[in-house]
């Protein structure tokens, strides 16, 4: 009886000084069908709805196969948004986002941000200052930037750019970015 107390006693004293301050178990949470996580990479396959959250930590989500996704992460979050899937989310500092194929993507990230949508995705960002956006191919890209960023669109995609609160339109450059809150 008093070993079996004492593993109990080992077992609290171990699990309290394990996790982190935000209290994750050591891996993000992801809900639905064909999605799975192995620490904080995820991953949604051929799911109809899945949902990640990661808490105060960076995770990354890959949702491929006509998916539907959502994930969350205060950290930096990484999402990749392939063939037909629809995807959504909200990151930290630091994100990096890419829609691809037909995805449809409606995204907000926070300070120093990287997206990219590419081929004909229909991408929503909207993205805290610092950010750098690169619309490719035949996207269609609603840009909306804090401060501070700068966007790329090829001549093919089809890009609207508004900064800060009062969604001003960005400024066009001499070779071709777009930008807000800063000089050509």
């Amino acid at each position: 009886m008093k070993a079996r107390a004492w593993l109990v006693t080992l077992a609290m004293f171990t699990a309290a000084g394990c996790g982190s301050d935000g209290g994750e178990t050591g891996s993000a949470t992801c809900t639905g069908a064909g999605c799975a996580c192995t620490g904080f990479d995820c991953e949604c396959v051929a799911g109809a709805d899945c949902k990640t959250y990661c808490g105060s930590t960076s995770c990354s989500l890959d949702c491929t196969a006509n998916t539907k996704c959502n994930g969350s992460s205060e950290g930096a979050l990484t999402l990749q948004c392939f063939d037909t899937s629809e995807c959504k989310g909200n990151g930290g500092d630091g994100s990096v986002i890419s829609c691809t194929g037909q995805s449809d993507c409606d995204l907000k990230a926070d300070a120093g941000s990287t997206a990219v949508c590419e081929d004909q995705a229909k991408c929503k960002f909207n993205l805290g200052p610092g950010a750098t956006i690169r619309c490719g191919d035949e996207s269609h890209c609603e840009l909306k930037c804090d401060a501070d960023c700068v966007a790329t669109c090829a001549e093919t995609a089809e890009c609207k750019v508004s900064c800060g609160a009062d969604s001003t339109p960005g400024v066009t450059c001499p070779d071709g970015r777009l930008v807000c809150g800063k000089a050509c």
